[in-house]
């Protein structure tokens, strides 16, 4: 009876949902945008209107804020919203993107043309939470402290006898500005604020991302309210945030991993000449993807990530390569060119006894590091990481590119 009580009263109140939630049971994080193509201006205008579903802590630090950046792909102009402290913010601010196209023609002169507007142009918003600081937060109150104390003791100075404590610190401010002044030294207000945008990008993390595409089909409604007749809207859309990732082919293959994913490229390189180190193996590292959870998770061990990609040869390290520590994210870039290994192959069997251990790793503030997962690619190795090893060698000279999970 008990069990039949509560079951009828789970339906009932799945049945008062208001519709707006019906239309994201799965409660992701979503993002709302309207566009609005206006051909008198030549111009598109982005209004971003909110978010909602949002993550409230990474691991065991709370988000202060959340920003949404929105950019005109391709193209180079990109604009961000003011911050929100909401779960639910809501921005309603909007943007403009020229779409003027300037044209030279005879006896200089110019003409200027609209752009097409087609399903080869997107609108990419990508959503940023901005983590609190705590630790940054303590110390600028004892800096505030020690600067209210500075400006007591003076005062306090000079009610005693002994007056030259006072007027000594006193002069001290004054020659710093007078060397400021002459070398331009000490507090640079350009400076601090690089010091504090540094600060604030630290802090943030990739929620996901949401792609538009340009397609006349998708501009069916006319905005509310229209500065000109002709404007055309795509109404009021909400997006889900998606894992920023690849889109090479193949990507579909990969399977989401409570660990990570990292997209590597292997190729064994292709020569005509019999010698001594040649035919090497390469091993290159493209892109990191990482699910939100497991960002959340990388999160909660309170450190720094890197990537490290080693050549073992009869069970010795020979080569290594590491990545600089980055913060926790949803999706990173490397440059392949310089994020490889080689393994060298000078006589023929010689990459029988060689593998690649790749490790995704976390460093704290203490020096501690924590093994988040690996995973090795050789030739006695079953699965993706198998696969990829005997294609490398089946195909010289082509680059065998797949997404391997950590383990």
């Amino acid at each position: 009876m008990a069990l039949a009580r509560i079951k009828n009263f789970i339906d009932t109140g799945l049945k008062t949902v208001s519709t707006p939630l019906d239309r994201t049971v799965n409660l992701e994080p979503e993002v709302g945008i309207r566009i609005v193509h206006s051909i008198n201006e030549k111009a598109l205008h982005v209004t971003v209107l909110g978010a909602r579903h949002l993550p409230q802590n990474f691991g065991f630090t709370r988000v202060n804020s959340y920003v949404v950046k929105v950019k005109l792909i391709p193209g180079k102009e990109k604009f961000e919203t003011t911050s929100k402290n909401e779960s639910w913010p809501q921005w309603n601010e909007e943007f403009t993107f020229p779409l003027r196209k300037e044209t030279k023609q005879k006896f200089g002169k110019s003409k200027v043309v609209e752009e097409e507007i087609n399903g080869s142009k997107f609108i990419v918003a990508t959503l940023y939470a901005i983590l609190e600081d705590k630790p940054l937060i303590a110390t600028d109150k004892k800096e505030a402290e020690k600067d209210k104390a500075a400006k007591e003791s003076p005062k306090k100075g000079n009610k005693k006898k002994d007056g030259q404590g006072g007027s000594t610190e006193s002069q001290e401010p004054t020659k710093n500005k007078l060397f400021n002044q002459f070398f331009g030294k000490g507090s640079d207000k350009t400076a601090e604020n690089s010091v504090m945008e540094r600060r604030m990008y630290d802090k943030r993390r990739t929620v996901g991302a949401t792609t538009i595409s340009l397609d006349p089909k998708n501009f069916t409604t006319k905005p509310p309210k229209a500065k000109h007749s002709s404007d055309v809207s795509t109404g009021d859309m909400w997006r889900p945030l998606r894992p920023i990732c690849s889109g090479i082919s193949g990507a579909e293959d990969r399977k989401e991993n409570k660990k990570g994913q990292v997209e590597l490229s292997l190729c064994q390189e292709k020569t005509d000449k019999r010698e001594e180190g040649s035919e090497r193996l390469v091993l290159s590292l493209h892109r990191l993807r990482c699910s939100l959870q497991t960002m959340h998770e990388h999160e909660a061990l309170k450190g720094q990530m890197y990537i490290k990609m080693s050549v073992v040869d009869n069970g010795r390290v020979t080569h290594f390569w590491k990545s600089d520590r980055f913060t926790p994210c949803v999706s990173m870039k490397f440059a392949p060119d310089l994020a490889t290994v080689v393994a060298d192959n000078p006589y023929q069997g010689a990459l029988n006894d060689v593998s690649f251990v790749v490790k995704f790793v976390s460093k704290n503030k203490m020096g501690k590091k924590t093994t988040v997962g690996h995973f090795v690619i050789g030739p006695d190795v079953g699965g993706t990481y198998g696969e990829q090893w005997k294609q490398a060698l089946a195909k010289p000279g082509q680059q065998i590119t797949k997404w391997q999970s950590f383990e």
